[in-house]
């Protein structure tokens, strides 16, 4: 798609090793915060009120659902971080766009186990992870 745009001459790549890939900050309150390396974390201050890491459940997306019913048990990762994603990458808001286009690997793995924290951590179908 870049190169159908003229534009993968213009591509500066950062490797996976750089620490601007492994550090990601949020500007909130007036400070940065690091995001936490995990997708299932939610810890203080990025979500006011979170006392400990709480990992959420998902109910089950249709293939045109928005993000934010992904996460709506954690509606202040779907305010904060889910959002900022969205619109870094897509320019979009995560109410309004696809699960299945945006996330393919979380669409299926919340369709393989109903959750999509549960379709990470065992998405060979095996009852523990990485099986």
């Amino acid at each position: 798609q870049v190169s159908e745009l003229g534009l993968a001459g213009d591509i500066l790549a950062v490797p996976r090793g750089h620490p601007a890939s492994q550090n990601r900050f949020l500007y909130l309150g007036g400070a940065l915060h690091r995001l936490p390396s995990g997708l299932g974390w939610v810890s203080p201050p990025l979500v006011p009120g979170a006392t400990s890491p709480v990992p959420c459940a998902t109910p089950g997306p249709s293939a045109t659902s928005p993000l934010s019913p992904l996460v709506s048990p954690c509606p202040q990762v779907a305010a904060v971080a889910v959002d900022s994603l969205c619109r870094g990458v897509f320019a979009g808001d995560s109410r309004t766009l696809s699960v299945r286009s945006c996330f393919p690997a979380l669409f299926r793995a919340e369709r393989r186990r109903g959750s999509v924290l549960l379709g990470l951590a065992l998405p060979h179908g095996g009852d523990t992870p990485g099986t």
